[in-house]
């Protein structure tokens, strides 16, 4: 007998750690999913559910409910409900099996496995990742339950080693997986156990998955919406042909257990930039870019890049101006800042399309013996000075470092860049300006955000957020690039 043990899911009331990063409405959709797809797996067996909740909200499963044997969960601790249903069902069961409802890669195979050993073992187990596990059978009552601490990286361990000491014989089982938190969701979907988290931004999430980099969106800063992974991975592949961008694979505006657009990319191995070392690499890569063929493209073109990039600003900076936590001190430099790029000739027109990333700190750059740029989430068809305003200033080269470029460090980039491509100086200076005000602006907007019940939070954002937001680096920005 199986006892398919599970909850009747409701919203708010079901994979709480999910919620960190995904709202009610997706997380009661993938907890019905993966009970759905559990229970498929074995009510071709004979089987029995033990539910928590309203039995009735588990419609969802297609079958009629009232031809299901079923019954209610007793109060208490997991192990107390776990130990009550196996014991119940061994009373005319010679073995019984509890499968949990959350789990990836239940199968015929593992069902069988697990009756079999039960033939020469008292207790069966297949254990999950995160230390516990998700199915335990039993031929005979064997607590293995009673002071067991639930909820912990150390259940197995802890459960086994009460099943030895009360001299029962234990199976290990293959790992299935256990679906409690994101990086769970990263598993099921890719089928690779072995995952590493390599960055997290405000829009977007990176995971090294095998060999290849498996990256999800969350949401888009150019109003893009769910068509934002799409974008950047078009962008990956116009880039393709210059050889210092990652190769894309594929992508997919949702997946089976990912509520949001993802793609696959190359992992490229190597260190960030750094910007006392690596510039003349920066120039070498940059151009490579700036230098390919864009009449084909398909990118958002700022064919008015200047009224583009104030109207951006704009709008950022408008959340803050509306708030009242704003520090009126800031406000008034940024209003004289903002007033300045405003009495720039906005209708300026691009001068040279090239593709540009728009968004170049160190952290964008792979350094080795084949040097790349990555994390190509806002790419557009502009000026190539656009590109190395961002790249060369303090709102950019401070963000990641402790860096803040000199004059004259940034001339010698500019020489090292101007080999393989000419450089638009007067230009270069108008967008510092627009660049500085950019980030700026964005941290201006961040701060309402941060300063809310924002879901994701960075703690190194947020402390750059209040400096780049202080009097001090106003002034410094004020007096050398304005």
């Amino acid at each position: 007998m199986i006892i398919f043990f599970t909850k009747a899911p409701e919203p708010g009331f079901c994979k709480s750690r999910l919620r960190e990063f995904i709202d009610d409405e997706k997380v009661l959709a993938i907890c019905r999913k993966l009970i759905k797809d559990t229970f498929v797996s074995i009510n071709h067996f004979p089987c029995t559910i033990y539910y928590a909740g309203v039995y009735e909200k588990l419609d969802f499963l297609g079958a009629d409910l009232t031809q299901i044997p079923h019954h209610p969960q007793v109060k208490g601790s997991l192990g107390r409900r776990m130990k009550e249903a196996i014991y119940n069902e061994l009373k005319s069961n010679d073995k019984v099996i509890l499968i949990g409802s959350d789990l990836v890669g239940i199968d015929d195979k593992l069902i069988q496995s697990a009756y079999e050993a039960l033939d020469d073992y008292d207790i069966v187990i297949a254990p999950v990742a995160d230390g516990g596990y998700g199915l335990v059978g039993m031929n005979k009552p064997c607590d293995v339950f009673t002071g067991i601490e639930y909820s912990t990286p150390h259940v197995l361990e802890d459960t086994i080693d009460l099943a030895e000491e009360k001299g029962y014989r234990v199976k290990l089982l293959k790992e299935i997986l256990d679906i409690d938190e994101f990086d769970d969701l990263v598993r099921a979907e890719t089928g690779i156990f072995d995952i590493d988290l390599i960055g997290r931004g405000e829009y977007n999430v990176n995971y090294k998955v095998g060999d290849y980099i498996f990256r999800i969106n969350f949401a888009s800063q150019m109003g893009l919406g769910e068509d934002q992974i799409a974008y950047e991975y078009g962008a990956l592949k116009e880039l393709e042909p210059s050889g210092v961008t990652p190769k894309a694979y594929e992508c997919k505006k949702s997946g089976d257990y990912i509520p949001y657009g993802f793609l696959t990319m190359e992992y490229l191995k190597g260190r960030p930039l750094d910007y006392d070392k690596d510039m003349a690499t920066a120039a070498r890569l940059l151009s490579t870019v700036h230098n390919m063929d864009t009449s084909k493209s398909k990118l958002i073109r700022a064919d008015k890049p200047f009224k583009m990039m104030y109207e951006e600003c704009l709008s950022m900076y408008s959340h803050y101006k509306s708030w009242e936590g704003r520090d009126r001190e800031s406000e008034k430099i940024i209003d004289e800042l903002m007033e300045i790029a405003g009495s720039y000739d906005l209708d300026a027109q691009m001068d040279r399309p090239s593709i540009i990333n728009t968004e170049l700190n160190n952290r964008n750059f792979i350094i080795n013996n084949n040097s790349y740029i990555i994390d190509w989430e806002k790419p557009i068809i502009g000026d190539c000075e656009q590109d190395l305003a961002h790249f060369l200033v303090p709102t950019t080269t401070n963000w990641k470092t402790d860096k803040i470029l000199s004059d004259a460090e940034i001339e010698n980039f500019l020489l090292e860049y101007e080999k393989y491509r000419p450089v638009n100086r007067k230009l270069l200076k108008q967008f510092m300006t627009f660049n500085t005000l950019r980030g700026v602006t964005w941290c201006s907007m961040a701060k309402r955000e941060y300063s809310s019940d924002r879901a994701i939070k960075n703690e190194d954002t947020e402390k750059k957020i209040n400096k780049f937001l202080s009097l001090d680096f106003l002034k410094m920005l004020r007096e050398r690039f304005y």
